[in-house]
Formats: C-alpha cells, structure tokens, sequence
C-alpha cells in the first residue's frame, strides 16, 4: 500500500474540566501526537465501545465468561481483582498496511492491591514519501511503542484508587531522532450500589514527544518542537439491569497548537523587518459512548457497543463481538471485536485470548 507523508504538526492536546473548557472553540476531530496507541486494548473492550472505565459490576460468579476490564482504561481497575494472575494476548486487524498489538498481565497484590503491566506496539509500513514537487524519496515505516504499569488498592470496600506510568516511544523517520516520554495516569472507581460502578480517570498527564527536523531537511536552525499527548477525561458508569451488563461514558479532550504569526515591518521604505508571535489556540472534542453485554449461555457472551465524536459529522462507530470460554479448559477464553471506523479507513478486527493462572 502506497500513501503520501508530509510532516505536519499534531494537535497538543490537554484534557481539563468542563469549567476549563470555556472560551475554547469545537474541534474538528482529526491526528494527534500519540494517537497510533489509542486504538483500545483488547477485544472485549473494543467491541464495548471503549466505554469500560468503569468495569463490571460483578453479578454470577457462576458465569465463566463475566469478563474484567484491562487497567489500561482506568489504573484503579487493578485493584478490583485481588487473586490470580491474568494474562491477555490481543492482535488487531487492520487495514492500509499498519500493525497494532498489545500484551498485558495482571498481577495480585494481596490483601487490597493489583498490578498491571502492558505493552503496545503499532505502526504503518510502506509509506511512499514524495518531495513537494512529486518525486519519489523512498519508503519508510513508523513505529509507536507505548509500556505501561498501573497499581490499584481498595482504600475501602467501596472505593477504589490508581496510578499508572505510561513510557512512549515514536519513531517515524531514520532521520529524525526518536521521541521518547513518559506520562502519567490517574484513576478513581466507587462502588455506588453493588451493581453500579462510577468512575473518574485523566489519562496521559505529562506526555509528550519532542520532534527536531533540522537533520531531515537540512537545516541546523530548526528549533525543536513540543507536542504533548492528548490529556483525557473521562466519567463512566456501569451498572446490570435487564439481565445486562450496560455502561456510558463521556469524554473530553482538549487539544492545543502552536501558531506562529508573522508580521512585515517596512523601516524607512528600505529596509524590511519581520515580527514573530507564538500563538497558543486551544480546541476540544467531546465523545459519547454506550455499550451492553450480555450472558446468552455459561460460556457464551454477547457485547455491543456505540462510540460517538459528538460535534462530528459521520461520527459513529459501531462496535460488536462475543466473549467464548472453553469448556475443557475455562481458564482459557477467547474474545473477538469488530468496530467500523469513522475516518473512512478499514474497519478492524480484533482477537484476543485470556488465561487465568
């Protein structure tokens, strides 16, 4: 597969409060520093919407196939299973020639904690690159490498807290310097009723990747460049009725750039001067997603799943996939997700499989 790549600057994205939101204007969703390892994480997730922060609330411990959450959604996740240990292999697939899989383990911390290690890797192989007249550069590939931890404790029975460290690394060109960063997640899950959940998290705190392009076009001048990550927050809610799993979740990133403005100064009508101002704009984009699961037989569960850019125009993504466990071994589970794509790209498909150790 052939694309084109020009080298452009993605939006800075900070995720605040709604009071903070103020005085922003709506955001015409699109690329940001960061994006090609926010696809999701697993397949049950995905196929959910990606409206999981806030878990399951528990409700047949008979059903083999009542699924948790990965921390990777919400860092206090990994405190709401205390016992086993749990490891995920996720492999998505996608169109246009690019890659993403993902790998996770989470740990038992008794009497009142967890931990979570995962690991992402994504990217696109050949890109034709093209000089601005047309001509041919060559091909090159990208690559998003995202490690990450989460420790979650149950400060009450009702109440849980998290922390998660996140190090990303981006590399998009031989010669350019990869970009490496580290950011920081925060996360709160309480236990309104014993099935309803509500959750708090801000994701990618501090995150960011700094770019130089001096080398790449050949020119020593070039200062570097500071893109953050985007900075989320998110408000979920999970609860079962109607002999279902059902959760919602809002969303809000902010996202900022830099504009550099340049003024044209004439200086006695010979001379000529040039003023330049850094403009900081600010944008956001608001998400809505809904979701359901449920259990059609013991080993057998059904999830569905709606993600909506609200502002957006063709915005809605919709999510499907099951959850299998299997009968000889009901430690081992399969889980598969489809989710069509907003961006006029392939939809993707995703598997996963699951052992309880």
């Amino acid at each position: 597969m052939n694309y084109r790549i020009s080298l452009s600057t993605p939006f800075y994205t900070l995720l605040l409060l709604n009071l903070l939101l103020a005085g922003t204007v709506q955001a015409q969703f699109g690329g940001y520093a960061g994006s090609a390892v926010q696809l999701g994480f697993d397949a049950q997730s995905v196929a959910l919407g990606d409206a999981v922060s806030a878990g399951y609330s528990t409700h047949n411990l008979k059903d083999s196939t009542d699924l948790e959450v990965q921390p990777y959604y919400n860092p206090a996740l990994a405190a709401s299973y205390t016992s086993n240990t749990h490891i995920s292999l996720n492999v998505f697939q996608l169109g246009l020639d690019r890659h993403y899989q993902s790998l996770g383990a989470r740990l038992a911390l008794p009497p009142k904690a967890g931990l979570f290690i995962g690991l992402i890797r994504a990217g696109v192989q050949d890109i034709d690159t093209r000089s601005l007249s047309g001509y041919p550069l060559g091909m090159v590939s990208t690559s998003d490498i995202q490690l990450q931890s989460a420790f979650g404790i149950r400060l009450t029975e009702r109440v849980h807290a998290g922390i998660g460290f996140k190090i990303n690394r981006a590399d998009y060109h031989t010669e350019m310097k990869a970009s490496t960063s580290v950011g920081v997640d925060l996360g709160m899950l309480v236990k309104l009723r014993q099935n309803t959940h509500w959750a708090f998290v801000v994701q990618d705190l501090l995150a960011e990747h700094t770019w130089n392009s001096g080398d790449l076009y050949n020119q020593p001048q070039s200062r570097n460049r500071v893109e953050p990550l985007p900075l989320r927050l998110k408000t979920s809610l999970s609860t079962y009725a109607l002999r279902m799993h059902m959760l919602a979740e809002f969303e809000i990133k902010r996202f900022s750039s830099e504009i550099t403005t340049r003024e044209l100064f004439l200086s006695d009508g010979a001379s000529v001067q040039y003023v330049e101002e850094l403009e900081t704009r600010f944008t956001r984009a608001s998400f809505l997603r809904l979701a359901a699961s449920r259990s059609l037989h013991p080993l057998f569960r059904i999830h569905m799943g709606w993600n909506r850019h609200l502002g957006g125009i063709s915005s809605n993504e919709w999510r499907t996939g099951f959850s299998l466990s299997m009968p000889f071994q009901p430690a081992l589970k399969v889980d598969y997700g489809f989710s069509t794509s907003r961006h006029n790209l392939q939809s993707m498909h995703i598997f996963t499989l699951r052992y309880i150790l």
